[in-house]
This record gives structure tokens, C-alpha cells and sequence, in this order.
């Protein structure tokens, strides 16, 4: 675009120098076109819109290519514009031609808006509230009373009424281009301005668009030609002459670019231009990458020569009989030589990565069988890292797990409803087959404080309070692949609260003065993983355990589900079940009347339950 324009500027300065008549339109007088003054001429035909019917025409298009190419090559132009007499196009004149216009935005029945590009009335109108009084004060006269008809003061003068008012921003009005004019007795004032090209503005009867007329006589070429309105009589046969002259000049300068191709495919630019004496150097290469220097000239027009570069020696193999052949040349001794297996660099580390993202949402709105609307999330993120020996036969299967889920609901706000954190270590060592000697590691607590809802003052628990820890040795049994048996004989399980000054232990199963609950026993995990239908699984996990010396017959359970059902690449339907029993955590009993039972005693009759989680909702799934 910049050389264009730095063109077109060198065209005008040497117009102006050379003092051309460009724009004389008489039969009696020939144009004498120089070739910058011809281009000015056409470009001024180019630009003038009102002289197109359709500014999109080809004969349009062909005359821009003909002064873009005018100082660059072209080819197909040339031949459209021959074909083309201007000369002969008829032209006659017309009435005014309409060109454009625009529809009038009233704000009342004197005053509008002339936007031509149709701007949204919200950036320089809005409406105020503004207080008007029933008289103004600062306009009474002698003759004006403020007294009721009981000779008193009349209060209502004085109580002003609230008003919507539409207010206009001057200065946005001015900014988008959008003038303000009143009307009354038939007069505009200020006056309708011209428009760009100079026409004539004229209200509609109606009073609701402004249309703009071409201003004097219009001449107007044949219906069946590409252009529209034309500037004078022999407007056309004056642009006939002007592409004629820049014809001829763009025939003897005309140039056209070659691209040489290589045998790699790179390509080399290379100019036909008439009367150049320039060479340029080219390398040609063979598959062997052996390269040979030419010398290409374009000495005339359409002529191309090539000239080998000088001090170029050929060598060529020669045919010799077989006594000239050196006496030393033997075949060489080949031998095998013997060659090790390559034996693979184990892998020993397996890194697994697992999260999902659960969304569940509840909305009523006037529902008259009750109920509350809510929002609740669940965030699952599982990491895994398992080492592996073959060769051992050992297995090291680590697990880390964060759950934390969160409930808001209309009338108790925002609240947690998950807040898991596990750590479980696993080591194995295959005895024979399926079966191998296990040691485990357990540890399972809370993220954020938890409150016994509604009190939400009083924490019942927090950060390693209370926590749970288990280790086990024992062996485990493995009959399918997603299917383990772990049993640890020799158990050992302590529940712990470290803060129980802010935190009540008993709650958790620690008796009242202590810190922490030991066991003794057998535990026994059971993991799972199967899919029943396409695009479905189904994770179980079951621990159960059981103290030697307390209550053996009275089995902890911590069993949990989860059901993943795929809907794409991203999304499933998730299913959480949870279901807690552990006889050591006690609960209150309350009577008919919501009381608690009493023992004999005096102490409240507390009994173990079943404590169940269940959760479900549209899951946003990653997995690494």
C-alpha cells in the first residue's frame, strides 16, 4: 500500500510540473495525455462513486489493476480493456439522482437527530429523575398569590413532584457525528449540510428521512454500460484516450518473474524485464549434490541466455583394460563376529494421576410440595506411584487421596458436606502364584474444621483431629486382575486427638482424659474394579476390622463406592456411596419426645450407628 501511495504522490508532483490539461472534455479539443497525467485522470474516475452503477464492476476492478500495474508487470488486463471502447458508451443528461439517505430520529415534535450511521441511542441519551415544582418561584409576579382559599400559605406549592426527564450528551453527539436541529414554521434551523459528495439534502414529505440529491444537471451513461454518472458529455471518450496511452507505455516496460526450481525445490526469483543487461547467478545441482554455476540474462524481449560460469573442469570416468589395474587390490577378509542380546533398561516407577470435578444442583421455585434449592460440588483428586520388580518379585503400590465437597442451600448458606484426606502404602512379595506376604500402611483425617450444623461456633473436628493410622502384616490374594484380598492378622489401629482442648475426643471413640484409642486385631481390605456395561465401572473398597480385645464379635466397616458412567471424553455421571460403622463411636438416644435417655446411672444411654454418605451429580473427569 505505501509504495502505491508514494506513487501516486510522485505522479501528482509531476503532473503539477508539467502542467497538463487532464480534465478538458470537448470534442473539439483531443486530450493530450503524458503518461502520470493520464493515470491521475483514471484514478479520478475510480474514486468518483456516484460514476459506478455497481462499485464492485470488473471493467471498475480492470481500470484499478491497470494503475496498480502500471509501474508493476500485469497480463490478463491488458486483453479485458481492449476489448473495451468507452468512446462509443452513450451518455445523456438526467434529473437528480438520489444518493443518499438517512432516517430522522425525533425526540419531540420539534427537535431531531441526523445520524447517518445509526449509532444506539444509549451512548448520548439517558433518563434522569428530576424534581419539579408546581410554580416557579423565581418567575412570580405581584399579581400571583401563594395563599389557599382559607387565606393560608398553600403547602402543595412547595412539594415538588419526581419527573423522568430524557437528558442528551452534547459532546457524545458531536464525537459520533450526529447533528441537532429544531424545527418549526417549515424552517431548519441549523440548515441541513451538504453531503460528502456535495449533493443537496431534501425532507421528505413526512417529515421522516432526509434524502440527498446530486446537485445540477446529472449526466448519466447507457443502461447496458458499467457506469452510472458520469462528470460531463465526453467524460468517457477522454478515459478511452488515457487507457490507451497507458497501454502503449505499460507494453514497453512490461515484466514478468520466472521461479527456477533446484532439485531440493527451492526456488529462485527471476525477473523478465525488456532491455536489462543485468545476469544473475544460478546454481545447478545434481542428486549427488555436485554443483554447476550459470550465468541467465534476459538481453531482449521474450529472450532468455545462459552462460556457464568460467574455469569449470568436467572429469569423466575412463574405460582401462585390466592389466593396468594396481597389483596390491585383494578381496578383504570378512569375518561374523558374535553378538548379545540387548536386554531392555527396566522401568520400575508407574505414576497415575486421577481427578474429577462433581457438580449437583437443585432448583424450586414456588414448589408447594416443600424443599429448598441448593448447589453442591465434590472435588476427588487420587495420585498413585507403584514400583515394580519382576525380577524380585516385589510390589510397592503408594496412594494419596483428597476429597473435599462443599453444599450451599438458601437458608444455612455455605457449608462442607466431604473433606477426606488418605494416605495408603502398600508392600507385597509373591510367595507362590496368586498369593504373597503383604505389609500395609493406613492413614485417613480431615482437611478443614467441621461443625455439628447448625452450631457452627463449636469445631467437633479439624486437621489431624481426629486421624486415623493402621498398619498390617499379613499376606494377600490376588484372584483376578482387578481383584485383591488383603488380610493382616497382625493389625495394629490407634485413632487419635491431639487438640482436645478445642476438640471433643469422645465423639470420635477416645475415652474422656485421653489423646488416643489403641486396637489390636485383624483387618481385612477387599478391593475391586469391574465394568459391567460399555463405558461403565465400578470401584468398590471394603475395610473391615476387628479388635482382639475388646468386643471381637462388634466388626468396624468402612466401605465405600463409586460408579463412573462416561458420557464423552470430559463428562460422567458420578455416584459416591460411603457407608461408616465403627461400635466405638456413639451416638445419643432420644425418647418420643426428643429428649435423651438416661441410664440408671445418670449418664446418657449412647448406642453405635450406621453412618451412610451418598453423592451424585455430573463429573468433569481427568485422567494421567
Amino acid at each position: 500500500m505505501l509504495p502505491a501511495i508514494l506513487i501516486a504522490c510522485n505522479l501528482s508532483a509531476q503532473t503539477s510540473n508539467e502542467q497538463d490539461t487532464v480534465l478538458v472534455d470537448t470534442l473539439s479539443t483531443i486530450p493530450e495525455f503524458t503518461t502520470p497525467s493520464a493515470w491521475v485522470y483514471i484514478d479520478q474516475v475510480v474514486r468518483n462513486s456516484s460514476a459506478w452503477r455497481n462499485m464492485d464492476d470488473p471493467v471498475k476492478d480492470a481500470l484499478e489493476r491497470l494503475l496498480d500495474h502500471t509501474f508493476e508487470p500485469f497480463d490478463t488486463v491488458r486483453s479485458r480493456l481492449l476489448m473495451q471502447d468507452f468512446s462509443t458508451i452513450r451518455v445523456r443528461a438526467g434529473d437528480p439522482e438520489e444518493t443518499e439517505r438517512t432516517e430522522l430520529k425525533w425526540l419531540n415534535d420539534s427537535t431531531f437527530l441526523v445520524d447517518p450511521r445509526g449509532w444506539s441511542s444509549n451512548l448520548y441519551q439517558r433518563e434522569e429523575l428530576t424534581l419539579v415544582y408546581p410554580v416557579d418561584l423565581s418567575k412570580l409576579t405581584l399579581t400571583d398569590t401563594l395563599l389557599d382559599e382559607n387565606g393560608m400559605l398553600d403547602s402543595t406549592l412547595f412539594t415538588p413532584d419526581t419527573v423522568m426527564v430524557t437528558v442528551l450528551d452534547t459532546a457524545a453527539l458531536v464525537s459520533l457525528g450526529i447533528s441537532l436541529h429544531h424545527y418549526k414554521d417549515n424552517r431548519i434551523s441549523p440548515p441541513l449540510v451538504l453531503g460528502e459528495d456535495g449533493s443537496t439534502p431534501r425532507l421528505t414529505a413526512d417529515r421522516s428521512t432526509v434524502i440527498y440529491y446530486t446537485s445540477g444537471t446529472t449526466w448519466k451513461a447507457h443502461e447496458e454500460s458499467p457506469f452510472h454518472i458520469v462528470d460531463g458529455l465526453y467524460h468517457l471518450d477522454s478515459l478511452q484516450y488515457a487507457v490507451n496511452k497507458l497501454l502503449e507505455f505499460t507494453e514497453e516496460r512490461d515484466s514478468t518473474m520466472v521461479l527456477i526450481n533446484d532439485m531440493s525445490g527451492r526456488k529462485t526469483p527471476f525477473w523478465l524485464t525488456t532491455g536489462s543487461d543485468e545476469a544473475y547467478r544460478f546454481w545447478v545441482k545434481n542428486y549427488n549434490n555436485d554443483s554447476l554455476t550459470l550465468w541467465l540474462g534476459n538481453p531482449g524481449t521474450n529472450e532468455i541466455s545462459l552462460l556457464l560460469e568460467d574455469d569449470v573442469n568436467f572429469n569423466r570416468l575412463v574405460k582401462e583394460d585390466v592389466q593396468h589395474l594396481p597389483t596390491f587390490v585383494k578381496d578383504p577378509e570378512i569375518s561374523l563376529l558374535t553378538m548379545d542380546m540387548i536386554e531392555p533398561e527396566p522401568i520400575f516407577w508407574d505414576f497415575g494421576f486421577l481427578s474429577a470435578f462433581v457438580l449437583n444442583q437443585t432448583y424450586l421455585s414456588n414448589w408447594t410440595k416443600g424443599g429448598e434449592s441448593s448447589f453442591s460440588t465434590m472435588m476427588d483428586l487420587q495420585g498413585e506411584a507403584t514400583y515394580n520388580n519382576k525380577d524380585a518379585n516385589t510390589q510397592w503400590i503408594n496412594t494419596a487421596r483428597i476429597k473435599f465437597g462443599t453444599i450451599r442451600t438458601e437458608e444455612k448458606g455455605a457449608r462442607k458436606n466431604h473433606d477426606a484426606l488418605e494416605i495408603n502404602s502398600k508392600f507385597n512379595k509373591n510367595a507362590s502364584g496368586k498369593i504373597g506376604f503383604s505389609a500395609s500402611y493406613y492413614m485417613k483425617q480431615q482437611m478443614a474444621k467441621g461443625y455439628n450444623y447448625p452450631n457452627d461456633s463449636v469445631p467437633i473436628s479439624k486437621f489431624l483431629n481426629p486421624g486415623t493410622m493402621t498398619l498390617g502384616l499379613g499376606f494377600e490374594y490376588k484372584p483376578a486382575k482387578e481383584i485383591t484380598f488383603n488380610i493382616a492378622p497382625l493389625s495394629y489401629k490407634t485413632t487419635f486427638v491431639l487438640d482436645t482442648a478445642n476438640i471433643d475426643q469422645t465423639l470420635h471413640g477416645v475415652d474422656e482424659n485421653e489423646r488416643a484409642r489403641r486396637e489390636m486385631g485383624t483387618q481385612v481390605v477387599v478391593s475391586s474394579k469391574i465394568t459391567p456395561f460399555q463405558n461403565m465401572e465400578i470401584t468398590n473398597s471394603l475395610r473391615l476390622f476387628s479388635n482382639y480385645l475388646n468386643n471381637p464379635q462388634n466388626i468396624d466397616v468402612d466401605w465405600e463406592m463409586v460408579v463412573n458412567q462416561k458420557i464423552n471424553w470430559f463428562f460422567n455421571i458420578r455416584l459416591n456411596l460411603h457407608l461408616i460403622y465403627d461400635d466405638d463411636v456413639r451416638f445419643p438416644v432420644f425418647d418420643a419426645n426428643d429428649q435423651p435417655v438416661m441410664l440408671p446411672d445418670g449418664t446418657e444411654k449412647t448406642v453405635a450407628k450406621m453412618q451412610f454418605k451418598e453423592f451424585v451429580g455430573l463429573s468433569l473427569q481427568f485422567k494421567f
